[in-house]
């Protein structure tokens, strides 16, 4: 999803996931920034915050490839 976006031109790209080595290919694949998240859905306040200092600006368009309340709540929440 990453590769796809930044083909069809996406200017900065931020990954967030909760596993340190998804998240390494993710740095080593280009991604802009990266984010370790954890699990618990009570941190979804917390963590919008550090994605939206990890983009620098507002988020326009995310991708939530895992599907579960927790990350749908994380997308919806990072972005404007």
């Amino acid at each position: 999803t990453m590769l796809a976006a930044r083909a069809f031109g996406a200017p900065r790209i931020v990954i967030v996931d909760v596993d340190d080595y998804r998240l390494s290919v993710a740095k080593d694949l280009g991604a802009d920034q990266i984010v370790k998240v954890s699990s618990n859905i009570e941190d979804v306040a917390e963590e919008v915050l550090l994605i939206h200092k990890a983009m620098g600006t507002e988020v326009d368009v995310t991708f939530d490839c895992a599907g579960f309340t927790k990350t749908m709540s994380t997308a919806l929440g990072a972005t404007r």
